[in-house]
């Protein structure tokens, strides 16, 4: 099984307004349609959430409750969003299923857990391919947006897929020279991490956060893939020499 994590940057255009990529997201849908094995694909928002964190103040990821966010108008849009891929993953043959994120998910004192993973199971045996979306998720304190790079890493801590991708704006992670680094343990991440700079206006932490999630999906035992999403053809022969960063996992 793969577990797969398409980047907002890879399935909407940039800027400030939201805008479905269609032609990635085809790209996308018929490299998927190749696989020979089961797999499962989480999204994150892009221009469908990002903007609105950076206009309503909560790149932190915390919505306090009563604060002036109109959660309702942009979980909206994030739904659209997560319609649309569907659509186009339906379009391109695959018995694609939405699995809203907040329906598998709970997010309660400050951890994130799949409580539905019987029911993704059975349908990932049943040929099915689940869907799951980014959201914004309810907590006691008001509310949470969970990144699509923790709900993949929540998955992969339930089903230990043979390899998680994560397909990203980048060919990878990157040297001091811009230059994709084909290779590394999964022991070394904690220093790479550490000398990162953090993402600035990114609700979603940028590489650093990505990473710290990475050294939780490989912690599982999972090697880990960081690919250039406008290639998506890379899920059919991971690992490919200069294609991307492999992660291996084993000590």
């Amino acid at each position: 099984m793969l577990a797969i994590k398409a980047g907002g940057s890879v399935i909407t255009r940039g800027g400030e307004k939201p805008v479905f990529d269609r032609l990635s997201a085809r790209r996308l849908a018929a490299a998927l349609s190749r696989l020979r094995e089961p797999c499962l694909l989480v999204h994150g928002t892009g221009s469908f959430g990002k903007p609105p964190a950076r206009r309503y103040g909560y790149l932190s990821g915390a919505i306090p409750a009563g604060a002036p966010v109109p959660v309702d108008d942009i979980r909206a849009g994030l739904a659209r969003l997560h319609g649309l891929l569907v659509g186009e993953l339906a379009r391109a043959g695959l018995r694609a299923l939405s699995c809203p994120g907040r329906d598998y998910f709970r997010f309660s004192s400050g951890r994130l857990s799949l409580y539905r993973g019987a029911e993704l199971r059975r349908r990932l045996r049943s040929g099915f391919v689940p869907v799951i979306n980014s959201d914004i998720f309810d907590c006691p304190a008001g509310f949470r947006v969970v990144s699509s790079d923790a709900l993949l890493a929540a998955v992969c801590a339930a089903f230990k897929p043979r390899l998680a991708v994560f397909l990203t704006g980048a060919p990878g992670l990157l040297d001091a020279a811009g230059e994709p680094v084909p290779a590394v343990r999964a022991r070394k991440l904690a220093a790479i991490r550490r000398a990162m700079p953090d993402a600035a206006g990114d609700v979603s932490g940028g590489m650093k956060s990505k990473l710290a999630e990475v050294v939780r999906i490989a912690a599982c035992g999972c090697d880990v893939l960081l690919a250039d999403g406008r290639a998506p053809e890379i899920i059919l022969e991971p690992g490919r020499a200069g294609k991307g960063t492999y992660v291996h996992a084993s000590r």
